[in-house]
């Protein structure tokens, strides 16, 4: 199974519009929570094997194997 793509713009401005419209946050304060959020995810997502530090969407989840050629990286570490 493979994950979907972290798309980083998608969540940026999804943070950013719900804290200006739903929470009545200044556009600054905003654009700064969403890219703590941004960075939090983007790190979340990243293989903690330290041959490797992929995305998890560039692993097979199941089979725990990296799609990225000449990686030494044999399992995905959370």
């Amino acid at each position: 199974m493979l994950e979907k793509q972290f798309n980083p713009d998608l969540l940026y401005n999804r943070v950013v519009h719900f804290y200006i419209d739903k929470k009545g946050y200044s556009k600054q304060k905003a654009n700064e929570i969403a890219q703590l959020v941004v960075q939090k995810e983007a790190q979340r997502r990243i293989c903690k094997n330290e041959n490797c530090k992929h995305f998890s969407h560039d692993h097979i989840r199941n089979a725990e194997t990296c799609l990225v050629t000449n990686c030494q990286c044999n399992e995905f570490t959370k």
